[in-house]
């Protein structure tokens, strides 16, 4: 066995599905990916493949590939650390060599675009994947922050509140989304972690995205603007495991000129009566559990949930 490292490229992204798949049969916990997705991380503004990936192969196959996915540096060089191993190559040392690697790679990243800048890379962990609790902890990461998972069943639902005076609810469309990314930075800024997403970011994120629903996203509308919002994404991967419909509430806000007067309460109400009406069977969304608006205390008031615990697990360099 000759294990060698090189940057991933976009023919990698096939054996990257069959990996996630791989871990998914080992830990189950609904992550699914197919190659679009792939794909369209390797075309994101947060991807630097020639810098910033690692895919370890033996010959021709790539056992295991890791990536960083890198924010707009704003004070902190950032990126969050993503990767998956072959069940048949576990036990080998190759989890903690992805992350030395990348760790370097980030490294360099920051010390040739912005020297001198404080740097912290992070790791999303599900509950339910513990072989990743116990590499991130190996290697000097630790737990900064928790977040739920909820879910709500689209069975019974609240009444449809009417829209608060001033105020106009409408599916979100492309010439609002400008906008809409203004109400999100505003609603975010005193968020944990949070930082001002750029129009390209944005635009990747959501407008040119394959898993954004954006005939099934809804914006609250006052005389300034979009002052509140909730973003859907449905992963098609994810459908065709399942067999039904989840509508993950990507992202929900209210700009704080609009805060006080229930406006996420009554958009999300109307948002679960949308993916309702268009055939999904849950709506999901994950809320930080130390969140400075008491986000999960309101998701509960309206039907959600708690299913599963997200742990961001962190390192400072």
């Amino acid at each position: 066995m000759s294990l060698q490292s090189r940057p991933l490229e976009k023919s990698d992204a096939p054996a990257m599905v069959e990996i996630i798949a791989e871990m998914e049969a080992l830990e189950p916990a609904d992550e699914f990916w197919d190659v679009e997705e792939v794909l369209e991380e390797f075309d994101s503004p947060t991807t630097d493949a020639a810098r910033g990936t690692v895919g370890i192969t033996d010959g021709d196959r790539l056992v295991a590939f890791g990536s960083l996915s890198i924010s707009q540096p704003v004070g902190v060089w950032k990126a969050g650390l993503f990767g998956g191993v072959r069940t048949d190559y576990l036990e080998q040392g190759l989890g903690r060599r992805l992350l030395d690697e990348l760790t370097a790679g980030a490294t360099a990243i920051r010390d040739a675009d912005h020297p001198g800048m404080p740097g912290e890379l992070k790791i999303w962990v599900r509950d339910r994947r513990p072989r990743l609790t116990r590499l991130a902890k190996s290697a000097g990461y630790e737990p900064w922050r928790y977040f739920q998972d909820m879910r709500h069943t689209l069975g019974d639902l609240p009444e449809l509140p009417p829209a608060p005076a001033g105020i106009e609810i409408l599916p979100w469309s492309p010439d609002l989304d400008d906008s809409t990314l203004v109400a999100s930075n505003d609603s975010f800024a005193d968020h944990w972690g949070s930082a001002p997403i750029d129009p390209v970011r944005w635009k990747s994120y959501f407008a040119d995205s394959s898993s954004f629903r954006g005939a099934d996203s809804l914006v609250a509308v006052d005389e300034q603007g979009v002052v509140a919002f909730v973003l859907v994404e449905e992963f098609p991967a994810e459908t065709a495991a399942l067999g039904f419909r989840v509508g993950y509430i990507a992202r929900v806000g209210t700009a704080r000129r609009g805060r006080g007067r229930g406006l996420a309460t009554t958009l999300l109400i109307h948002s679960l009566h949308r993916l309702q009406a268009q055939g999904y069977e849950y709506a999901e969304l994950n809320v930080d559990s130390d969140s400075p608006t008491g986000a999960g205390r309101l998701y509960r008031r309206i039907g959600f949930e708690p299913t599963h615990l997200n742990t961001t697990y962190g390192r400072r360099f």
